[in-house]
């Protein structure tokens, strides 16, 4: 259940900046509230999940389902640039994050 827990945590992170930057620098109420309340959900997630997962790994998973999410969103919503070398970039990050489930010994 822990690695659910963390899954679903990364996504709420992407989500969060996602949302965040929908905003407007918390211009829009709207955004603002589901911003706060992604974050909220994702942190609330990562706290159980870290009960069973070793920090390290659970955070690096963590913040690379986030980032690998928000880069892959950025690049479809909003139409930022897309680059051979940004895919490499993101591949290398899901090949580490594999790597840190394999060996985490959870």
């Amino acid at each position: 259940m822990a690695w659910l827990f963390l899954f679903i945590a990364g996504i709420c992170e992407m989500a969060f900046v996602v949302t965040m930057k929908l905003s407007n620098g918390f211009k829009n109420l709207k955004f603002s509230i589901l911003t706060i309340l992604f974050m909220a959900i994702s942190l609330f997630l990562l706290s159980h999940a870290l009960k069973t997962i070793p920090i390290g790994t659970g955070y690096a998973i963590w913040t690379g389902i986030g980032a690998v999410g928000s880069v892959v969103m950025g690049m479809f919503l909003f139409k930022e640039r897309k680059s051979a070398m940004k895919l490499l970039f993101i591949s290398m990050i899901i090949a580490g994050v594999i790597g840190l489930k394999l060996t985490s010994g959870v």
